[in-house]
């Protein structure tokens, strides 16, 4: 765990669930934005769920696939937790299954892992402003193949 920062209210207390070769991309990002206090990080989604039991976070930026746990059950276990918080799920899945089940866990962001610096130095500000940003090929790309997959009446 890393622990960092003051309990002030213009502090956005963050954790991070993701394998460490996307941790260096959020903390990338994240370091652009100067209120972002990452608070806790692990590659492990038990140590996830625990660390959103004890403790308190504003955002939360979590990787599907997480070792012991999957990332949208983090996420889930979140929202129950802190109704407030905002979760930014970052993925290369274009699973609709995903996809719906992220819209059906209420996150905030569906982001991609092919994502920029910039372009999560963009979302994450908009996403805490109470936006909802999903990757548009993502996105796209799970409802062609939802569409596709035998949707018909």
């Amino acid at each position: 765990m890393e622990c960092a920062g003051t309990q002030s209210p213009d502090r956005v207390r963050t954790l991070v669930a993701a394998p460490h070769e996307e941790y260096r991309l959020f903390g990338s990002a994240l370091k652009r934005l100067p209120q972002a206090v990452v608070v806790a990080a692990t590659d492990n989604g038990r140590t996830a769920l625990e660390y959103v039991r004890r403790m308190r976070f504003d955002l939360a930026i979590i990787s599907i696939p997480l070792a012991h746990a999957n990332g949208l059950t983090v996420a889930r276990q979140a929202l129950h937790t802190s109704p407030d918080i905002r979760i930014v799920m970052i993925t290369a899945i274009d699973d609709p299954a995903c996809l719906l089940e992220a819209i059906r866990v209420g996150v905030h962001g569906y982001l991609s892992t092919t994502a920029s610096i910039d372009e999560l130095a963009d979302a994450i500000p908009r996403i805490l402003a109470g936006e909802t940003i999903f990757d548009i090929l993502i996105s796209t790309r799970a409802l062609r193949r939802l569409v596709t997959s035998g949707c018909s009446h």
